[in-house]
C-alpha cells in the first residue's frame, strides 16, 4: 500500500463532517480534497475540469483543489471532503519540517551535480540547459564513456521534478547518477552501461516550483500540461509550451535522440506508460508493454496505460512518443524513505537502460560525401518514426525479434526499403547510404491540438489518426486535426520552403474523402512571428511569391472549426506537406580517366571512369580510343560510380583517349583527354634512323661524302 492511501486512511478517520471551514484559506491555497466515485460520471468531470489528480482508486479521487474549485464541487453535489489544507501538512513537513532535510534542495542538487562533474570528469560533464522563470539553471548531466565527444550510441534521459512538491523525483535521478559514477571502475555492468549509452540526467525540471515546494512553477503553471503534443489548456497551460522550463526539455529532445525516457514523479506506486491523452495502444505497443511490466516486476507497482488510470493532455510522456519517438513513462513513487525509493527502482531503472539498443540500429550517410544524414526510419511493421542524431546520423529503434521491412527517408534523398532480421539477444545493425534527389516533406510534428468533443473515458472514439501521418511523402493516410484542430509541422533544415521564381513552392495534400478548408501560417521558427497565407480548401499549391514571406521551416494548419465535430475523422484531413523544387537539369561533371599511361602494343589494358552528376542521375559514358574504335554510351551506371573497361591497341605511338557522360535526359559533359604511349623498341629506333639518313642524305650529297670518307 503506498504512503499516501495510509495518510488518507489516517486522515478520513479523523475527517470532519461535509462542512467547510473556506475562511482558514486563501484563494490561491491548494487543499487536498477527496471525491467519492460512487457516480461513474464523477471522474469525467474531475478530469474534464482540469482537476490536479494525486490518487485514484476505485471507491475515491484524491485531488488539488481551491476554495473556488472545492465551491463548484459542492454545487456539482460531487461531496468534497478536505483531508489536508495544503501537501505539506498531507507530508508531515509543516510539523516535522525536518523530514525535509533529507531531500536536496536546489542550491545543495547544484552542488553535488557540479561535485559530479568535477570528481569523474572523463564519465561526466555538467550542462546548462536553460533557465527557470526566476532564472534558475536546469542542470543536465551527461554521463558516458566520452561526454565531450557525441558517439554511435543508444541514448536514455532520466527527469525529476516536473513539480516541485515532489522531492523524492529529484532524489532518484541524483542517486542513479552517483551510482553510475563510484562504481564504474568496479563493476562490469556498470562500466558497459556507462561506456555504450549517453545517459543523460535531469533531476529537477522545475527549479522555482522545488523552491516553493509548489506543484506549479513561478508562473503558476503544471509545467506536465504544457507540452505541446495533443495539448489542451490543462493545469493554467495558456498555450503549448508556454513556460521556458518545457521549451528547455523540448530544446534538449530536438538536440538528442532518446530512446527511452523515465519521468519520476510522486506519489504513489504506478509505471504508467503511454499515451496519456487517448486509450488506443501506441504503435509501439509490444515494446512498451513488456518493458512496463519488466520495471513492475521489480517492486510490484500497478502498471497501466496513462488513459487507464485518468487522462492528461500535454505531458511529457506523449510529447517524447508523439513527437520524438522516444518511449517515456511516468514512474510514480512515494514521497518519503529515501533508500527504500531507492531500493525498489534501482534495478528497474538499470534495466530500462540496458534495454536502450534492443531491435536495430545504424547510421546513415549521404553516399556521395559520407556525412551524417538527417533521416527518418520507419518500420512497416512498427509504424512510428524514429530519428538520426543531427551530429553523427546514427538512429536506434528498440525492436523485438522478428522480420521487419525498414523504410529510410530524408529530405533531399531518395527513399530506400530494407529488410532486416532481428534475433535475440542481438542488435542488428544497418547502415544506409542515400543519394541524393530532390524529395523535401514534412520532417517531424513540432506540436499539435486535435479537437475531441468526447470525455472522458470516451475521448477520440471518432478519430484515430495519428500526427505523425502528415509526415513524409503523401500515402493516402491522414493526419484528421477535429472541428478547430490545429498542427504545426516542420520542414527541416533541409526542406526549408524557399520562394522559387515563377513557380509554385509547396503543396498541401489534402486527402480524406472530402475537400476540408484550413488556415494556412508559415514562419521561419515554431514559435513565430506566422505569415498567414490565407484560407484553402482540398489539396492546394502555394506560391510565395503571392505572399510576404521569402522561405519557412514551419507550417501551421488549423481546420476552419466548420463541419461535424462528431463524424468518423472530423476536420480537415492533412496526408503530406512538399517543398516542391521547380526541375532544373545541369549535365554531368566531367569525367575522371585513369589507367597506365604507358602500354604495350597487343596487350588489354583497364582504365576507369567516373563522374558525378549534380542530380544524381544514372550516368552513361562514351569513349573514344583514338585508334578507330568508339564505345558508345555505356551504362546506365551510378552518379559517383567508377567503372571499369578494357582495349587493346594494334598500332604503336602516342593515342588521346577520350570520354564524356551523359544524364538520363541527354545532358553532356565536355570531353576529358588522357594520353597513352605504346613506345617503339631500340631495334626499330635504329632502323629509323638509318632509313631516314638514306633516304634524306641524297639530297645533300657534299654532306654524303664527308661521311663517307669518315668510315
Amino acid at each position: 500500500m503506498s504512503i499516501i492511501l495510509l495518510i488518507l486512511l489516517f486522515a478520513l478517520s479523523f475527517a470532519q463532517g461535509s462542512v467547510i471551514n473556506y475562511q482558514k484559506f486563501d484563494k490561491l491555497d491548494q487543499a487536498i480534497v477527496k471525491i467519492p466515485l460512487s457516480n461513474p460520471s464523477t471522474l469525467g468531470k474531475i478530469i474534464d475540469n482540469d482537476f490536479a489528480i494525486l490518487e485514484i482508486n476505485e471507491n475515491n479521487v484524491i485531488i488539488f483543489s481551491t476554495i473556488q474549485e472545492i465551491k463548484w464541487l459542492e454545487a456539482q453535489n460531487l461531496n468534497p471532503k478536505i483531508l489536508f489544507d495544503d501537501y505539506s501538512e498531507m507530508m508531515g513537513w509543516k510539523e516535522n519540517p525536518e523530514l525535509l532535510d533529507d531531500f536536496h534542495s536546489y542550491s545543495e542538487l547544484t552542488s553535488e551535480l557540479q561535485d559530479i562533474a568535477s570528481t569523474y570528469p572523463s564519465i561526466a560533464k555538467i550542462y546548462n540547459l536553460g533557465s527557470s522563470v526566476q532564472g534558475r539553471t536546469i542542470w543536465g548531466l551527461k554521463i558516458t564513456d566520452y561526454p565531450d565527444i557525441e558517439e554511435n550510441e543508444a541514448e536514455v534521459r532520466i527527469c525529476g521534478c516536473h513539480h516541485g512538491n515532489e522531492l523524492m523525483s529529484v532524489e532518484l535521478p541524483l542517486m542513479l547518477a552517483w551510482l553510475l559514477v563510484e562504481n564504474y571502475e568496479s563493476d562490469p555492468n556498470i562500466q558497459d552501461l556507462v561506456d555504450e549509452r549517453e545517459i543523460w540526467i535531469i533531476p529537477l525540471v522545475n527549479p522555482d516550483g522545488r523552491e516553493m515546494t509548489s506543484r506549479y512553477n513561478a508562473n503558476g503553471v503544471d509545467l506536465n500540461r504544457d507540452y505541446g503534443y495533443m495539448w489542451g489548456g490543462e493545469g493554467g497551460s495558456p498555450s503549448p509550451f508556454s513556460q521556458p522550463e518545457t521549451k528547455v526539455i523540448r530544446n534538449h529532445a530536438i538536440d538528442n535522440n532518446f530512446v527511452f525516457s523515465l519521468s519520476f514523479h510522486t506519489s504513489g506506486d504506478v509505471v504508467n506508460y503511454i499515451w496519456n491523452y487517448k486509450g488506443d495502444p501506441v504503435a509501439d505497443n509490444e515494446v512498451v508493454a513488456a518493458l512496463s511490466e519488466q520495471y513492475g516486476s521489480h517492486n510490484n507497482y500497478w502498471v497501466v496505460e496513462g488513459y487507464d488510470w485518468y487522462q492528461t493532455r500535454g505531458d511529457t510522456n506523449d510529447f517524447s512518443y508523439g513527437c520524438r519517438g522516444d518511449i517515456d513513462w511516468t514512474i510514480e513513487v512515494q514521497n518519503s524513505d529515501i533508500p527504500q525509493a531507492w531500493d525498489y527502482n534501482r534495478d528497474a531503472i538499470l534495466e530500462i537502460i540496458d534495454a536502450a539498443d534492443i531491435g536495430l540500429k545504424g547510421v546513415i550517410t549521404d553516399f556521395n560525401t559520407g556525412l551524417p544524414v538527417a533521416a527518418t526510419i520507419w518500420v512497416e511493421e512498427v509504424y512510428w518514426p524514429c530519428f538520426t542524431d543531427p551530429k553523427i546520423g546514427d538512429y536506434h529503434k528498440p525492436l523485438f525479434p522478428g522480420s521487419y521491412n525498414v523504410i529510410v527517408r530524408a529530405n533531399g534523398y531518395q527513399e530506400q526499403t530494407h529488410q532486416v532480421v532481428i534475433s535475440e539477444g542481438v542488435t542488428t545493425e544497418l547502415d544506409v547510404s542515400l543519394s541524393p534527389e530532390d524529395n523535401f516533406y514534412a520532417e517531424q510534428v513540432t506540436l499539435c491540438n486535435f479537437y475531441d468533443p468526447y470525455g472522458y473515458p470516451n475521448n477520440f472514439q471518432n478519430n484515430p489518426t495519428e500526427a505523425i501521418s502528415a509526415l513524409g511523402p503523401p500515402e493516402g493516410i491522414c493526419a484528421s486535426l477535429g472541428k478547430g484542430g490545429y498542427i504545426i509541422l516542420d520542414m527541416g533544415e533541409e526542406g526549408i520552403i524557399i520562394d522559387h521564381e515563377d513557380s509554385v513552392d509547396f503543396k498541401i495534400y489534402e486527402e480524406g474523402g472530402s475537400d476540408d478548408s484550413y488556415d494556412v501560417y508559415l514562419s521561419s521558427n515554431w514559435t513565430g512571428p506566422w505569415t498567414y497565407l490565407g484560407l484553402a480548401t482540398g489539396t492546394t499549391e502555394f506560391d510565395l511569391n503571392d505572399f510576404s514571406i521569402d522561405q519557412a521551416q514551419f507550417i501551421k494548419i488549423v481546420d476552419d472549426n466548420d463541419g461535424d465535430a462528431y463524424e468518423t475523422n472530423p476536420g480537415v484531413d492533412i496526408d503530406a506537406i512538399q517543398h516542391i523544387i521547380p526541375f532544373v537539369n545541369n549535365p554531368p561533371l566531367i569525367p575522371e580517366i585513369d589507367g597506365p599511361k604507358s602500354v604495350n602494343q597487343g596487350v588489354e589494358y583497364n582504365f576507369s571512369f567516373s563522374t558525378t552528376d549534380p542530380e544524381s542521375d544514372a550516368v552513361y559514358y562514351y569513349i573514344i580510343w583514338d585508334d578507330g574504335y568508339i564505345e558508345s554510351w555505356i551504362g546506365p551506371n551510378n552518379s559517383g560510380e567508377k567503372i571499369n573497361v578494357s582495349h587493346t591497341w594494334v598500332n604503336k605511338g602516342i593515342h588521346t583517349i577520350k570520354a564524356k557522360a551523359k544524364d538520363i535526359y541527354n545532358e553532356e559533359s565536355k570531353f576529358a583527354e588522357f594520353e597513352i604511349e605504346i613506345p617503339r623498341s631500340k631495334f626499330e629506333s635504329r632502323m629509323f634512323f638509318s632509313r631516314f639518313f638514306e633516304h634524306y642524305l641524297n639530297f645533300f650529297p657534299k654532306l654524303r661524302n664527308i661521311l663517307d670518307s669518315l668510315k
